[in-house]
């Protein structure tokens, strides 16, 4: 660390001014910064996944024949999931959501709940539609299927 001597002009004594030399800090950020830019693609984890396989006996039901309306989910204020007035229970979602999906142009799930409609049944309701695999919902604000 250096000092600089200042003239205090008007007759002061001159007065000594710290100044930090700041090229060790840059150095040492600078070392640390290419450390962990070597280190950081080592650090990379993997692991090991097997699937079990496909279940060939299961058929499936054809996809609706409405591809051009909205598929719209409503959760009611006694926490019922409706999908397009059709009623399903919460393990069902996961299997007949993605086939709805499948048949629609658009991707989009509408979502509508009930102003009364329990916040963790609307919620959950959402959290089931993502896993399902809609990957876009929309979150109407008025009412279209009643």
């Amino acid at each position: 660390m250096g000092m600089n001597v200042s003239s205090g002009g008007g007759g002061k004594r001159p007065q000594p001014v710290p100044v930090v030399n700041v090229t060790p800090l840059v150095d040492i950020a600078l070392v640390v910064l290419i450390i962990f830019m070597v280190v950081t693609p080592l650090m990379t984890k993997t692991f090991w996944l097997n699937l079990p396989p496909e279940d060939k006996e299961k058929k499936d039901t054809p996809p609706p024949k409405d591809a051009n309306k909205p598929l719209v989910m409503t959760v009611d204020k006694a926490g019922v999931i409706r999908i397009n007035k059709t009623v399903l229970a919460k393990n069902e979602i996961a299997e007949r959501l993605p086939r709805m999906l499948a048949a629609k142009k658009q991707k989009v799930l509408y979502f509508d709940a009930h102003d009364e409609a329990p916040y963790g049944s609307a919620v959950e309701a959402m959290d089931l539609s993502r896993a399902a695999g809609a990957r876009s919902i929309a979150i109407l604000t008025e009412t279209v299927v009643k």
